[in-house]
């Protein structure tokens, strides 16, 4: 295989998958539509984890979809059969970052880890994560930066457990914790003159210390996994750097539950490492803009642009 070009963007690309949160029903229609091998990744995945998610992500309804133990393997299933079709056109990337979930799709790409390997585990991630008992909630503030947001954190963190656990892009962070907490941190942050704040439709305070109650059983999930080095760099979420050992890939992939996802940072490695464009390797447009927001000058696509894909060819 060969890295991928498009005639009037050269330059090097990285592919980017998406996380929890960019599910929606239909995801993956065109995709199984018009690629016999896409359709076999939704078959494999299915099979891996013993429920129809081809089925699921077409038809929903919503409601189960959005549970984050089907949302997780569907995800990963829909950005994996992208990764098929990317496949069939024998070109890859020079890099790869996922966001959260969206990692384990990343390590996939990279042949790091098996779809059936990755599904499974991130079934059980998701029905782990599902099975907390300890209440929080999750609060996205924007239009401030990212100095403000911890200090208002730090001041809200009187109040309860409360930590920033996403830092998608310079204006956009996500916090978690107990509800009280946010409920504090939303009325400092308002008074400080942030654009919006406002309380996610999620079960859990995701990747904050509440999700501690499982990191042990997960433990034992991430130890048991076949990883291999990858064939190309990958971006790890909670350190934003490159893989270099295989320990590497399991430190991150266990402390991502209640460590923060340093999104933004993981753009500016890409960046760094001379990353020009990146292509969105699922259906969802949502990582592609946050990129876009963190780094202005980079170049995006996303696979649902089918006429941009079209364009895209071996160099």
């Amino acid at each position: 295989m060969t890295r991928m070009t498009q005639p009037e963007n050269k330059g090097l690309w990285a592919w980017i998958f998406p996380g929890q949160g960019s599910q929606k029903v239909g995801m993956g229609r065109r995709l199984m539509a018009h690629s016999g091998a896409a359709k076999r990744v939704f078959d494999e995945a299915s099979d891996a984890v013993g429920m129809d998610l081809a089925r699921l992500c077409l038809e929903g309804p919503i409601e189960t979809l959005t549970a984050t133990e089907n949302a997780q393997p569907a995800i990963v299933t829909c950005s994996v059969a992208c990764l098929a079709l990317l496949k069939e056109r024998g070109i890859e990337p020079a890099a790869v970052a996922g966001h959260s979930v969206g990692e384990f799709s990343a390590l996939v790409a990279a042949g790091s880890l098996p779809l059936a390997a990755a599904v499974r585990a991130v079934r059980k991630r998701g029905q782990l994560m599902a099975s907390v008992t300890a209440p929080g909630k999750m609060l996205a503030v924007m239009g401030l930066d990212e100095a403000r947001v911890s200090e208002l954190c730090r001041d809200a963190a009187r109040h309860g457990t409360l930590v920033v656990a996403i830092h998608n892009s310079p204006q956009q962070f996500v916090l978690s914790g107990s509800l009280t907490a946010l409920e504090q941190f939303r009325e400092l942050a308002v008074a400080a003159g942030a654009k919006e704040c406002v309380l996610l439709e999620v079960s859990h305070a995701f990747h904050s210390p509440l999700m501690a109650q499982v990191q042990e059983e997960w433990r034992s999930v991430v130890a048991s996994l076949q990883l291999r080095m990858p064939r190309y760099p990958v971006v790890l979420n909670t350190t934003a750097l490159t893989v270099k050992t295989l320990v590497c890939i399991r430190r991150s992939l266990l402390e991502q539950i209640t460590a923060p996802v340093l999104w933004m940072q993981c753009v500016r490695a890409l960046v760094t490492m001379g990353i020009s464009h990146v292509l969105e390797v699922g259906d969802s447009k949502v990582v592609s803009s946050l990129a876009r927001r963190t780094e202005p000058a980079l170049q995006t696509m996303t696979m649902q642009d089918p006429a941009a894909v079209d364009g895209l060819r071996p160099s």
